[in-house]
């Protein structure tokens, strides 16, 4: 679906060019942001992106250097964090 911009909305889009634009539904009082088409097709190459395709590049910049000893303080990085 597509709709049409009020004057006000285009107004604080011209007025801010290239930011997204947090508009509020008075009623519901949801939030939402409008970016865009450009923005949108940009984000949208990674909000369906699987984390798991990127294991085999993980692993190959990692595999000289994931039996390092340096890598225990990594593996032990949460019970070494400082609070």
């Amino acid at each position: 679906m597509t709709i049409e911009l009020t004057d006000a909305i285009r107004q604080a889009l011209e007025a801010r060019p290239g930011e997204p634009l947090r508009v509020i539904d008075p009623r519901t009082k949801a939030e939402y942001v409008l970016i865009s088409k450009e923005w949108y097709e940009q984000l949208e190459q990674f909000v369906g992106l699987d984390p798991r395709a990127a294991y085999p590049l993980v692993d190959e910049t990692f595999r000289e250097g994931w039996d390092d000893p340096k890598m225990a303080d990594y593996d032990n990085y949460e019970a070494r964090k400082r609070t």
